[in-house]
């Protein structure tokens, strides 16, 4: 028997074990009879055909086979973690500690070697790009017959949510538009610009809802043309027809996309420009030239507008110019893309503080008070939320009552594993102001005495970006939200019920229900994964500069690490992005460029 056979043997073995394990850790050994089912042997058999390529595509190609097992580890461990998490919270009795982490990364090894074979060959399939169309009357032609053809595409959900759907920070937005009273809490630019456009629809038509179906009607257009833009650009590339057709069927055809078009979410507007400025970074990266003139001075507008629309949006864009430096410090000058990376730091820079001079003017000349303290808390509040529920009795008299002083005990018992908002809408800010230095010394006692509760609250609040098993992150919301007052009233008009029934069926429930294998599209952390396995196929290519694509999306979800929750309206811009990075690094990079 060859050695390649006995490793084969042994890996496939070792499947059979690691999975025996995890149904013991799973606490599921009463519920799934593994042991004495044929499935062991199904496991073995099928190991055995893929590890064998697995161990073929490591003598053929050790670089490429290596990351891809590598890729391979990382989303077995992650699915083993995220499956124990989510029996976990529903009851199930896993075993979720520090020692079945180890358990879990020991199984995902020989588990790896079955997947390992599908991105060993998905890497093997990206090929340098062509000439790229150089005529701009063409390519505008293009951008003029796509865009009125992806908004027509629009107008089938703007007709079954007419006028819109006001929801989300809107009523608080709205009242501070109506009021003058402002805060940084919310995007100061998205309430002036929205605020505007609903009392436009009572002043000129006679009724907010006219206000609404203009706001819901702008926003598609806007849309619309980033999507023409982006199809623009893969038209550029020369992409397969079929290709493109299949990328433009998905800005159209994919719900999400249309019903946050008519929703009055800050996250539609930001969203689009961030696809405006990812598809200008693809541009500048194939040509290694970065823009000048006006091209220059509308890619900063945009991306400042960007920046606006969302506040956290500037430190994503604040880390990605710093890995842009990073990178032309370690290699830039030794490369002939130094200028290019050092000029587009530059740029980056410029953009990181006009959105900040932007944020100063916007909230100098409204007189707007500083955004709640509570949005930069939602880590150490979920931390301290389920290590309060769960470890009630352990914890003393004394620590529950400086507790209470920072967050009330009726937000605390509220504590759920994908939202901080009911726990943080608890949280005294002015106490908390003057009393930092403790609430840390409290944060910190409690998490010396309960670390796992510790690590878990961030874990189960983030699936949205690493667990592709499927959670809460593809809420959408479809209904409008109680009136601001009884004069300022909003009312759903739906001109095509039947429509509006097919996209509100779009619920967690009926996808995971209904869509299997399909409903993996409509959960975030398949988009975190594709920005992922685009930055490890970029490595194994060695085509180093378009790291720079995934690195500009990477730079903006760990900024949704510390947010309140990770649902599909947050990550729209990178969502948005995915036809083109997916297109540029499967077909589209230059073989010039390293």
């Amino acid at each position: 028997m060859g050695k390649r056979k006995t490793v084969n043997l042994i890996l496939s073995a070792a499947d059979v074990l690691a999975v025996s394990v995890l149904v013991r850790l799973y606490g599921l050994s009463d519920r799934l009879y593994y042991n004495k089912s044929v499935l062991p042997v199904a496991l073995f058999c099928a190991a055995l055909m893929l590890g064998e390529r697995a161990l073929k595509d490591l003598e053929t190609d050790g670089r490429r086979a290596g990351w891809s097992l590598g890729l391979s580890w990382l989303l077995m461990f992650t699915e083993e973690l995220g499956m124990g998490m989510r029996l976990a919270a529903n009851g199930i009795p896993a075993v979720i500690s520090a020692g079945s982490a180890l358990w879990m990364a020991a199984a995902a090894f020989p588990l790896a070697f079955l997947a390992e074979p599908v991105f060993f060959r998905l890497f093997g399939m990206s090929r340098d790009g062509m000439d790229t169309c150089t005529d701009e009357r063409e390519l505008n032609r293009m951008f003029l017959r796509t865009w009125p053809a992806v908004f027509a595409g629009y107008i089938p959900c703007y007709l079954a949510f007419f006028p819109g759907i006001y929801c989300h920070s809107m009523i608080w937005q709205w009242s501070m538009y109506v009021s003058g009273s402002y805060s940084a809490h919310h995007s100061l630019l998205h309430t002036l610009l929205s605020g505007w456009i609903l009392e436009f629809g009572r002043r000129v038509f006679g009724s907010y809802n006219a206000g609404l179906a203009v706001y819901a009607l702008l926003q598609l257009l806007f849309l619309s043309g980033s999507a023409a833009w982006a199809l623009r650009f893969l038209y550029k590339l020369r992409l397969d027809r079929k290709l493109r057709l299949a990328a433009a069927a998905f800005y159209i055809l994919f719900p999400a996309f249309p019903v946050l078009g008519v929703t009055t979410a800050k996250d539609t507007p930001f969203g689009f420009l961030f696809l405006i400025v990812f598809v200008c970074l693809c541009d500048m990266i194939r040509d290694r030239r970065v823009y000048t003139g006006r091209k220059l001075a509308g890619f900063l507008a945009v991306t400042v507008l960007m920046g606006l629309f969302r506040n956290n949006a500037v430190y994503g864009l604040a880390f990605f110019a710093a890995c842009l430096f990073a990178a032309w410090l370690a290699a830039g000058r030794r490369s002939g893309s130094g200028g290019f990376l050092l000029r587009l730091t530059v740029v980056s820079l410029a953009a990181v503080l006009l959105i900040e001079g932007g944020f100063a003017a916007l909230a100098g000349g409204l007189k707007a008070q500083s955004g709640s303290i509570g949005e930069m808390l939602s880590v150490p509040c979920q931390q301290l939320a389920r290590t309060y529920v769960y470890h009630q009795e352990e914890i003393s008299r004394e620590d529950k009552e400086e507790l209470y002083r920072y967050i009330r005990e009726d937000a605390l018992v509220q504590y759920k594993y994908w939202l901080s908002d009911p726990v943080k809408d608890g949280l005294d800010d002015d106490y908390l102001k003057t009393h930092k230095r403790e609430f840390l010394s409290l944060w910190f006692r409690l998490g010396r005495r309960f670390p796992s509760e510790y690590v878990k609250a961030p874990l189960y609040n983030t699936m949205g970006i690493w667990y592709l098993g499927g959670d809460s992150s593809c809420y959408l919301e479809y209904e409008m939200s109680q009136p601001l007052d009884e004069t300022h009233v909003l009312e759903a008009r739906s001109l095509f019920p039947p429509l509006k029934k097919v996209y509100t069926w779009f619920t967690d429930a009926n996808i995971q229900k209904y869509l299997p294998a399909v409903s993996i599209l409509f959960y975030t952390s398949f988009y975190a994964w594709i920005v992922l396995a685009a930055g490890i196929l970029i490595i194994v290519r060695r085509r180093w500069l378009y790291l720079i694509l995934p690195l500009f999306c990477a730079g903006y979800m760990l900024t949704l690490l510390l947010g309140p929750c990770l649902i599909v309206r947050y990550m729209m811009g990178v969502m948005l992005c995915v036809p083109v990075l997916a297109a540029t690094v499967m077909r589209g990079m230059n073989a010039n460029i390293a």
